[in-house]
């Protein structure tokens, strides 16, 4: 066991179990991919996860300016995707942070810095950040936050009262001069918001298109949640499909490859790079696995600015007899497009695939817990 001084920052999603209750399908799907949102802004500020239970998460960071920035830009680019969805069906992280004395066994994290964050996150309201003394002694001089004073807090299994201070959503992140971040995710979330106005006028078409998604029961077929939509991509008034989805399918049958019953690909906002945007569509189907034969399909449909991709990644059963018998099955995915491709993961695997000069997709696959380099190489054609 290791002690050490970390930031600590625990969240959960504000009526997580209403909202189950009410579609849970649905709320599970969005999930999914809120949490790939959380954990690319910590990865992006030098933090990581350290456990995920149901729709709470526990993070560390090496200081309180990064963890408090990573909330920020979390719940920036959560308000953004919130408005494809009525108030009732929105969903929205409770953040706390305090910095303390932690000791990590194994990778996991015990001790009062994680009792207090997660105390201090039960007093945060919906889109909002509570904050430790320590915390806002470190914060004040550095990030132009607006931190408000609600002093001594008596929460439970904690002998001493908290000294806590609030940021109020929908707050600003800025430098010591006052000059807003336009680092990393703060770019994308100014490009976030632009589009976001597109958007409010769509309300109403977005609950229609969001309705394609919700999954049906598919035979023989796992039951793999779906993503979801981002507003950067139904910004766009212009829906179109950028592949056939008749020919996907029917390539599709021909190789056993499963798919979900609703497959939509959408036109991204003005405000979405080109490099960006190639990413939509369908490739797979002509070429195997170097290794198993197995053939797969890969689905990209939708974009946002900050390169978050969703999509679905499905494969057939291997053609090798001699190769592992894994089923066929397919995965909804939330990925992160950059200069090194679109990666993500998919269960206890990782995917990296990578547009080609000649249209076509390279990818490598790496098995789940197995370290080196990635096992296998995939090249997929793009089906027009």
């Amino acid at each position: 066991m290791k002690r050490r001084i970390s930031a600590i920052l625990a969240a959960d999603i504000v009526g997580y179990s209403k909202l189950v209750a009410e579609d849970e399908e649905e709320t599970v799907r969005r999930l999914v991919v809120w949490r790939a949102a959380f954990d690319e802004f910590t990865t992006r500020y030098g933090g990581r996860i350290v456990n995920t239970v149901g729709d709470a998460i526990l993070a560390e960071f090496p200081s309180s300016v990064d963890a408090v920035r990573c909330a920020m830009d979390v719940h920036e680019s959560i308000r953004a995707r919130n408005l494809a969805y009525p108030a009732s069906r929105q969903m929205n992280f409770r953040i706390g942070i305090t910095v303390g004395d932690v000791v990590d066994r194994e990778g996991q994290l015990f001790g009062d810095g994680v009792n207090i964050a997660a105390r201090l996150e039960g007093l945060a309201p919906a889109g909002g950040i509570c904050v430790s003394r320590t915390v806002y002694e470190q914060v004040a001089n550095k990030l132009s936050v607006k931190l408000e004073d609600i002093g001594h807090q008596q929460v439970k299994n904690l002998p001493d009262p908290v000294h806590a201070y609030m940021i109020a959503a929908h707050s600003s992140v800025a430098d010591a001069k006052g000059k807003p971040q336009k680092q990393g995710a703060t770019v994308a979330r100014t490009r976030w918001l632009a589009g976001s106005l597109v958007a409010i006028v769509l309300i109403v078409a977005s609950a229609v298109v969001l309705q394609l998604y919700r999954p049906q029961p598919a035979p023989h077929v796992a039951d793999v949640p779906l993503p979801t939509p981002s507003p950067a991509s139904l910004a766009s008034a212009d829906v179109t499909r950028h592949f056939d989805e008749e020919k996907v399918r029917a390539l599709a049958a021909t190789q056993s490859i499963p798919l979900p019953p609703a497959l939509k690909v959408l036109a991204p906002a003005a405000i979405v790079p080109a490099s960006i945007t190639e990413y939509l569509g369908a490739w797979g189907g002509d070429k195997r696995w170097r290794r198993g034969g197995r053939q797969a399909l890969l689905i990209v449909e939708s974009v946002d600015s900050a390169g978050v991709a969703l999509g679905v990644y499905a494969h057939g059963a291997p053609l090798n007899p001699g190769a592992a018998n894994r089923p066929a099955r397919f995965g909804a995915f939330a990925g992160s497009i950059t200069d090194n491709g679109l990666s993500f993961a998919w269960g206890p695997s990782k995917y990296l695939f990578k547009l080609m000069p000649d249209g076509s997709m390279w990818g490598k696959w790496e098995p789940g817990g197995e370290q080196g380099q990635f096992d296998l190489t995939i090249t997929l054609q793009r089906i027009e």
